[in-house]
């Protein structure tokens, strides 16, 4: 590879992932902010709402099953 590949390589790399990177930081950020105003990075979860923590409590169970799926390839769950 010449070095004109590997710039458009890295450009290409960084216009898939820049804006990742950009809203990333940009939510850090944004939880500092949080913490020093109200002393919590997060809302309470007695002041969530109900599909607020359906969807929060859903998202584990699934990020779960994934994570068995992968790691034990005779579960319950392999195709």
């Amino acid at each position: 590879m010449d070095y004109m590949e590997i710039l458009f390589l890295a450009l290409g790399a960084f216009l898939l992932f820049g804006s990742d990177l950009v809203v990333a930081i940009m939510t850090l950020k944004g939880l500092g902010d949080r913490k020093a105003k109200t002393g919590r990075y997060t809302t309470s979860w007695g002041s969530m709402g109900i599909v607020r923590k359906g969807m929060f409590v859903g998202l584990l169970v699934i990020l779960t099953a994934f994570g068995l799926w992968l790691v034990i390839p005779d579960s319950f769950l392999a195709p």
